[in-house]
C-alpha cells in the first residue's frame, strides 16, 4: 500500500478511536485541558511510529497507555507544555464523536457516559454559559471556529480569542473536571445550550454542500436523549429532546425533488413523521405539567403548534406570537426579536410585526440573515417594495450558505409580482 494510504488509514482508526481515549484519559487527568493534550501526544507519537513498525492489535488500548504515561511524566516534570493548535488535520475532517454515532450505533452506548462526562467538564463553573457551550463544540464535538462563531452570531477572530480565553481559564483553575454529570447540576443549563447549538448547526448548517448535517442533527438528539437519562426529572432537559425532535420530523420535507430548500409555509406536512410529532408532543406535555416552566419547553411549545396545524393558513399565530413574548422574557436575543415580529405580523398585520422588528434597534445581524428576510416580508406586505428588495438584498449579504442564498434570491426575483 502506497504511504498516503497508510496515512489515511491511520487517520481512521485514530478519529474512531478519539472519543473513548479522550474519555478514558480524562478520568485519569480529572481536567479536559490535560486530557487534551496527553492524547494529542499519543496521537503525533502514532502518526510518526505507525506507518513504519505497523498499528498495534489494539490501537485504542496502546493510545490510553501513551497518553496516561505522557500526562504522568508530564506531571513528574511539573511542566506544561502550550499546545494550543488546531487539530491535526486528519483529525479536523469530521468529529470522531460523530464519526462513531453515526457509523456505530451499538458502539456509541458503550460511550455515552464519557461523552456526556466531557460535555460537563467542558461548562465548568469557572466559565460562562456562551464560552462553555462554545468550547464543547469546538473541542469535544469538532466544529469549526467558523461553525461555532456562526452559532453565537460573531465574527471568526471573536471566536477564536473567546476558546483560547476560555481554555487558558481551565488551566488556571487545575482543579478536577471529572465529576459524573449526575453530581454536576449547576452545569446543566449550559450543557442544554451546547446540545441545541450543535441540533441547530446540524438543522441548517454553514456549511455550502450540506445544508443539513443529518450526523450532527441525530448525535444532537442522542445526547438529548443520554441527558435525559440521567436527569428524568429535568423539565427542561425534556423539553429541549421534545424541540429537537419536533423539528427532527420535519427535516425530510425540508428540501424538494430539485434540491431547493422549502420554506415551511410550502412544505408537503405528508412527509413529515407524525408518530415522532405525537411522541415529542406527549413528551413536551408531561414536562410542562411539572409547573417549572423555561426557555426549551417555550420553543418546544412554538414548534408544536406548527406542527399540529394541518396546513400553513391553519396555523395559530396568536398562539404562537404569545409564546414568542413568554420566550423572549427569557432570552431577550435579537433572534427571539425578530421570529417574534414575524409572528406579531402574522397575528395582528405587518405594520404590528415591524413596529415591534423596530422598536428593538438594530441587531447585530453578521451571520444572522433572518432580520432582513423578515423585515423584507413584512416591507412586502404593506406594498413598500424598494424598502424591501434592500433588506432582502442585505440578507443575501449575510446568507450563510449557498441554500440560503438561492432562497433568497427566489424572494428578490419574485417581489412586487402581480402588485397594480
Amino acid at each position: 500500500m502506497a504511504m498516503e494510504g497508510v496515512i489515511e488509514e491511520i487517520g481512521d482508526v485514530l478519529r474512531r478511536a478519539y472519543p473513548k481515549v479522550l474519555g478514558s484519559t480524562m478520568r485519569l487527568t480529572r481536567s479536559l485541558p490535560d486530557a487534551e493534550d496527553a492524547v494529542q501526544e499519543a496521537i503525533v507519537r502514532a502518526l510518526e511510529t505507525w506507518p513504519e513498525r505497523g498499528r498495534p492489535e489494539s490501537a485504542e488500548a496502546w493510545l490510553i497507555t501513551v497518553a496516561r504515561n505522557a500526562h504522568r511524566d508530564r506531571a513528574r516534570r511539573a511542566a506544561r507544555e502550550d499546545l494550543h493548535q488546531e487539530p491535526l488535520d486528519v483529525l479536523a475532517h469530521m468529529s470522531p464523536w460523530v464519526r462513531v454515532a453515526v457509523g456505530e450505533p451499538e458502539v456509541a452506548r458503550g460511550w455515552k457516559d464519557d461523552l456526556l462526562r466531557l460535555l460537563f467538564a467542558c461548562c465548568h463553573p469557572a466559565l460562562e454559559c456562551g464560552e462553555s457551550a462554545a468550547l464543547a463544540l469546538a473541542t469535544i464535538i469538532g466544529l469549526s471556529t467558523r461553525e461555532v462563531a456562526s452559532a453565537f452570531v460573531v465574527a471568526p477572530r471573536t471566536m477564536e480569542q473567546r476558546l483560547t480565553r476560555a481554555r487558558q481559564r481551565l488551566r488556571e483553575r487545575g482543579d478536577g473536571d471529572g465529576a459524573a454529570p449526575e453530581a454536576s447540576r449547576d452545569r446543566l443549563d449550559a450543557v442544554l445550550q451546547t446540545i441545541a447549538l450543535l441540533f441547530n448547526e446540524g438543522y441548517w448548517s454553514t456549511a455550502d454542500d450540506h445544508p443539513i448535517r443529518t450526523e450532527l442533527c441525530r448525535l444532537a438528539v442522542g445526547l438529548g436523549h443520554s441527558l435525559r437519562d440521567v436527569f428524568p426529572d429535568e423539565p427542561e432537559a425534556a423539553g429541549l429532546l421534545a424541540l429537537m425532535q419536533l423539528h427532527d420530523a420535519r427535516r425530510s420535507a425540508r428540501f424538494g425533488a430539485d434540491g431547493a430548500t422549502v420554506p415551511l409555509p410550502e412544505q408537503d406536512r405528508t412527509r413529515w413523521d407524525h408518530e415522532a410529532i405525537a411522541s415529542a408532543t406527549r413528551m413536551l406535555e408531561d414536562a410542562l405539567s411539572a409547573a417549572r416552566p423555561g426557555p426549551f419547553q417555550v420553543e418546544a411549545a412554538i414548534s408544536a403548534v406548527h406542527c399540529r396545524a394541518s396546513s400553513a393558513a391553519a396555523t395559530d399565530w396568536d398562539d404562537i406570537a404569545a409564546l414568542y413574548a413568554a420566550l423572549e422574557m427569557y432570552r431577550p436575543t435579537p433572534a427571539v426579536r425578530v421570529n417574534r415580529a414575524f409572528a406579531v405580523g402574522r397575528s395582528q398585520g405587518p405594520e404590528a410585526g415591524l413596529a415591534l422588528l423596530e422598536a428593538g434597534g438594530e441587531p447585530d445581524v453578521r451571520g444572522y440573515p433572518y432580520v432582513h428576510i423578515v423585515r423584507g416580508a413584512l416591507l412586502e406586505e404593506l406594498g413598500r417594495y424598494a424598502e424591501a428588495r434592500d433588506a432582502l438584498s442585505l440578507a443575501n449579504q449575510h446568507a450563510r450558505n449557498d441554500a440560503e442564498r438561492t432562497q433568497i434570491a427566489t424572494r428578490l426575483a419574485a417581489l412586487g409580482k402581480g402588485r397594480p
